[in-house]
């Protein structure tokens, strides 16, 4: 093969590995592979970058130095694409995505995703732990279930008091805490899930936050009856199925396991008397009161709004899921 064409096809070569290069430390400089890759595949990315600048130093060398073998006796076929149509096709592949990258702006998933994806309504991880619980028999379920100390218990039958005395308050609240922690521990979903019923059922207004969503969702969803009249507030977008009334939307989030392919949305239903002076798509904070509704004859929490409050979209617009249970939390 002629030196000049040997040496073309490598400078091309590297050009293209230069520019996705550069456009994977725009991404990286910018934040804005968020909008694309979890935080935790975030440092794979940092690998991924010094391994695209050897690559490109790399073929930029054979490209100034030229071809030092034809033939490697490995049987492979390693030549370069031949005429002017198939070198088209072939670099095609990589430099319509590399122009995508750098021309088509960056932005959030929004409705138009969610209506194809569909939205879990509180689901969060609630149905994965019905279906494994319910997969138990009676006697292996029961006898997963901790034994509860009876919170009637007399002072005649009870054990003898540490030598450092309590309050009345301090043992008002150690029995409140175990009373709560029975409430919600009898279903057998496990601590961790316990422990943030608990932290969520305390709270005179439960602030469902980026690191509490997706499991306050599973919470919610798992415990219904519990939660019914507790104050509650969150942010997300605006989203609407045709077949809503008026005065409903959910505010939802996207969640995001590894990358934004596998994206699904989750969140709240909304009933407000104002519901429509919110856009689709637009960012809003809800603060109301958990009630039970019924949709499609099944029983769930909605959120009866008192306040809406139109903000900007957060700097990490989605929620993440980790190794610990649904969330981003790994507890409260």
């Amino acid at each position: 093969m002629l030196r000049a064409t040997f040496s073309f096809h490598y400078f091309l070569r590297s050009y293209i590995l230069l520019g996705f290069t550069v456009l994977l430390t725009k991404l990286l400089i910018t934040g804005d592979i968020q909008y694309y890759l979890a935080p935790r595949l975030h440092m794979l990315c940092y690998v991924t970058l010094g391994i695209m600048i050897l690559l490109t130093i790399a073929c930029l060398t054979q490209a100034i130095t030229g071809a030092k073998a034809n033939d490697c006796d490995c049987g492979g076929d390693h030549g370069l694409p031949r005429g002017v149509i198939r070198s088209t096709l072939f670099y095609g592949l990589f430099i319509l995505p590399l122009a995508m990258g750098f021309l088509l702006p960056h932005k959030i998933l929004g409705s138009e995703l969610a209506q194809k994806k569909g939205v879990n309504l509180l689901a969060g991880n609630a149905k994965e732990l019905i279906a494994k619980q319910s997969s138990l028999s009676p006697s292996k379920a029961g006898s997963q279930a901790p034994a509860q100390p009876d919170s009637t218990t007399s002072p005649a039958q009870s054990p003898a008091l540490p030598q450092t005395m309590e309050t009345p308050k301090q043992q008002s609240k150690k029995l409140r805490d175990a009373e709560i922690r029975n409430m919600f521990q009898s279903n057998n979903f496990g601590d961790y899930y316990t422990d943030i019923a608990m932290f969520m059922y305390k709270q005179p207004i439960i602030n469902m936050d980026d690191k509490l969503f997706l499991d306050g969702l599973t919470i919610l969803d798992l415990y219904p009856k519990e939660f019914e009249g507790h104050e509650l507030e969150t942010t997300g977008f605006v989203y609407r199925q045709p077949d809503f009334s008026g005065s409903e939307f959910v505010v939802a989030r996207f969640t995001v396991s590894c990358c934004t392919a596998d994206a699904t949305v989750a969140g709240v239903l909304v009933d407000a008397k104002n519901a429509k002076a919110f856009a689709t798509d637009s960012w809003v904070k809800v603060k109301g009161t958990l009630t039970m509704t019924s949709l499609n004859g099944s029983q769930f929490l909605m959120l009866k709004a008192e306040q809406i409050t139109p903000v900007k979209a957060p700097k990490t617009p989605y929620v993440y899921l980790s190794g610990t249970g649904a969330g981003t939390a790994n507890g409260p």
